[in-house]
Parts: C-alpha cells; sequence; structure tokens
C-alpha cells in the first residue's frame, strides 16, 4: 500500500482519503495536552472520559502512531505527539478564526434551542412575534436535553438556549425570561383516596424543588410509572387516564372551570423560571439586541394557555 511521508508520521492512502477527520478531535488533543489528565479534559470539555478516549484512539489510528505515553500517574507526549502539536493548534485557530467571521458577517441568523417545556411554554408563541419584529431574520430552532443545550453553545452551534434548570458553566450567562406558577392537578377523584393516585404520577421534567416537594408529600410519587418532557403529553395521559401532575397554573385553570381536573393543595404553589442562556463572550454582532427583545417582549397568559389549546 502506498505511504506519504508527513513531518516524520506515514500516512497510508487509507488515511489520506480520511482527510475529513473532526477538527473537535485536535480539539481534544490539545486539552488533554494541557490538562495531561483525560478526566479534566472530559470536563473541560463536557465530554465523558470514554469519549475523550474514544478520540485520541482515532487520532492515533489515523496517524497510525501513539501520541501519548500512559503511565499510571502521568500522561506523557511521545515524539509524534509533540510534532502534532502546533499542527493542532494552528488549526484549532483557524477553525476559531473561520467561526467568529462568519458568525460576524451573518448577523442576520440566529440559531436558538430549548427543551421542550421551553418550546411549549413559551418558543411557539414567541416565534410569531420573533418573525413580526425581526422579518429580515432567517432563524433556526431546536429542540434539545439540556446536556446537547450544553454542548451546542460552547461548540457554538447554536447562539442561544431557553432552558428551565441553569446550564452549569462559567463561560454561560444566564437571564431569567419567564416565571411560571405550577401546582399538582389530579383527575376527579371519585372514591380514589391520593395515596393511591399518587402511584399513577406523571412526572414532567422540572427542576429537582419542585420534585422534592411532591415526592415530600406523596412519597410513592418518586416511583412515577410514566416519564415525559413534554407537558402536552402529560396532560393528555391526566386527562385520559387519571393520575396526578404538577402543571403550569395557567394552563390547568381551564380544566379544573370545566371539572376535568382537581387542585391539590397540599404542596401549595411554587414557580418555575424559563431562562435565556448564551455564552458570556458574544461574538454574534445582533445577538445582544435579538436577547434584549426576548427579555422585554410582553409575557402574556395566553403564551400558557397556548398549550391547553394544541393538546
Amino acid at each position: 500500500m502506498k505511504s506519504e511521508h508527513i513531518q516524520g508520521m506515514y500516512l497510508t492512502s487509507t488515511q489520506q482519503q480520511a482527510l475529513s477527520m473532526d477538527v473537535r478531535f485536535l480539539v481534544t488533543f490539545l486539552e488533554v495536552v494541557k490538562t495531561r489528565h483525560f478526566g479534566k479534559t472530559a470536563e473541560n470539555l463536557y465530554l465523558t472520559p470514554s469519549a475523550v478516549s474514544a478520540r485520541i484512539k482515532q487520532l492515533e489510528e489515523y496517524f497510525n502512531s501513539p501520541l501519548f505515553i500512559r503511565n499510571r500517574n502521568s500522561i506523557q507526549l511521545t515524539a509524534a505527539g509533540q510534532k502534532l502539536v502546533p499542527f493542532a493548534e494552528s488549526l484549532a485557530s483557524t477553525l476559531n478564526d473561520a467561526v467568529k467571521a462568519i458568525n460576524n458577517v451573518n448577523v442576520q441568523h440566529i440559531a436558538l434551542a430549548g427543551t421542550p417545556n421551553a418550546w411549549e411554554l413559551y418558543l411557539s408563541n414567541a416565534l410569531t412575534s420573533i418573525g413580526e419584529y425581526f422579518p429580515a431574520l432567517s432563524v433556526r430552532a431546536e429542540i434539545m436535553t439540556n446536556e446537547q443545550l450544553l454542548r451546542q453553545l460552547h461548540n457554538r452551534t447554536i447562539d442561544l438556549a431557553v432552558v428551565s434548570e441553569p446550564l452549569k458553566s462559567e463561560q454561560i450567562e444566564t437571564v431569567t425570561l419567564l416565571n411560571v406558577p405550577l401546582a399538582l392537578y389530579v383527575k376527579q377523584l371519585d372514591d380514589e383516596d391520593l395515596d393511591a393516585v399518587s402511584k399513577r404520577y406523571i412526572s414532567l421534567e422540572w427542576h429537582n424543588k419542585a420534585r422534592d416537594e411532591v415526592e415530600k408529600h406523596f412519597p410513592k410519587s418518586k416511583d412515577a410509572k410514566f416519564n415525559t418532557s413534554s407537558i402536552r403529553i402529560a396532560l393528555d395521559l391526566l386527562l385520559n387516564q387519571g393520575g396526578m401532575a404538577l402543571l403550569p397554573t395557567s394552563l390547568a385553570e381551564d380544566y379544573v372551570a370545566k371539572g376535568l381536573l382537581t387542585k391539590l393543595n397540599e404542596c401549595g404553589e411554587f414557580g418555575c423560571s424559563l431562562k435565556i442562556a448564551f455564552l458570556k463572550e458574544i461574538n454574534h454582532v445582533g445577538l445582544r439586541e435579538f436577547i434584549d427583545f426576548l427579555l422585554n417582549m410582553p409575557k402574556q397568559e395566553e403564551t400558557l394557555k397556548l398549550v391547553s389549546k394544541q393538546a
């Protein structure tokens, strides 16, 4: 098989065809060089240690050469690894400059994402106002988990996220967007006691304090048979199959008025807040104006009632 000699490393023809190697692998390599620890690298890059190991392994297979000497208490660069460092730094720097340049030119594009609850409570309705206020703006909208949102923000794949739980990162700024009162609801009880009903608790992805409060009053809710990230699905299950669920009061009040749901006072009312999350270092020229618009946009009660109309 034909091979070429590149700066002390041999690449086979198969390897030369694989030049689409993800640049994130090189970023991972540089972070290991910096920390000399796979676990710390995983923490800094919001990856699992196994993902870091897999990336390094693929790099070593790609270059057909070991890059690190793994001792019990330390990680050292091999000669090949030392030669790779300046090339990896150059590629990573060039890519970062390209991302900044594209963001500065493409000021008419915003990429936003949110959890399912964020979409149902706010974003679906907000898109109409966004389109009216920014008629020339191109919007890419996604639904993601908190873990995906954190990773995508750090990779600058999205510009901002809307979440109900804060994203844990010193590089991310979080601002409260909307406060959502919550309360516990059941279908009409008939002769069934609450302890039995709590066995059919429908668990939604609210913050940990909300979950703990429900479990304090109804311990059997901890073994929820239904878990969902969608308010619509939880509401549909509650109305059709009975049980117990923690819902936004603005959504549930219509069903209480119709006699379809009963509000429980055991837990009282408490709030959940939707938050906008974005990188503190903003490279996107138009992003600050977009965030200010969202923060100052009227938070009408009809936003929350939208879910009940679509359920």
